[in-house]
């Protein structure tokens, strides 16, 4: 009879310390969400007016082929400007499910300096094929360019202390110094990109 007493004692000390540790990891879950939420994705609270788009779409315009050192030039030109890189392919998924994001990116920082470079790096790429496939999206915001030769290219992001682990899509925001504020393979949500972005501008 007492060892009955004792092991349901001891079952119900377990079965608080299960319903502890669940509660735990709800209050943990919970504070991590209203975390993101407002220090990460809240872009409200960043008082800065972003000048009105000008809408200007590149559909119609000739996509531009380029090698490591035109893209290394490209950044030179922007230098003390905030540069957002964006490198994908077109038979990826993920970077399909990203394309509208950085396109509406593209659209609202339009009129403003941050310079954004998309880069198709699939292997044999031409200019018809990239055009027909961003066309698919509608309207295109940002200046169609491709790499043509990838030799040289991982090389020169890491002189810019990007370490591009060759994972697709890949996104890199370079602040008016140079410094890296954001870097990232995969997707993650528009708000929280255009967080770093905006703050880019105060």
């Amino acid at each position: 009879m007492n060892d009955k007493i004792i092991n349901l004692k001891n079952y119900q000390k377990s079965q608080k310390k299960y319903k502890m540790f669940f509660v735990t990891i709800l209050v943990g879950a919970f504070s991590g969400f209203i975390l993101w939420h407002y220090f990460v994705e809240n872009v409200v609270a960043l008082n800065v007016t972003i000048p009105q788009s000008q809408n200007i779409t590149f559909n119609d315009k000739e996509a531009i082929a380029m090698t490591t050192s035109q893209v290394a030039d490209e950044f030179e030109k922007a230098e003390g400007k905030p540069i957002l890189l964006y490198v994908y392919t077109t038979w990826c998924g993920v970077c399909k499910k990203n394309l509208p994001i950085m396109n509406e990116i593209a659209r609202e920082f339009q009129n403003t300096d941050l310079k954004i470079l998309t880069l198709a790096i699939d292997r044999g790429i031409d200019e018809a094929t990239l055009r027909d496939y961003l066309n698919s999206y509608g309207d295109i915001y940002f200046q169609i360019r491709f790499l043509s030769f990838k030799d040289g290219f991982v090389e020169f992001l890491k002189k810019k202390e990007i370490n591009y682990n060759n994972r697709i899509p890949f996104t890199v925001l370079i602040s008016r110094k140079g410094e890296v504020v954001a870097k990232y393979s995969g997707s993650k949500s528009k708000n929280f990109l255009r967080n770093k972005i905006i703050k880019q501008f105060n």
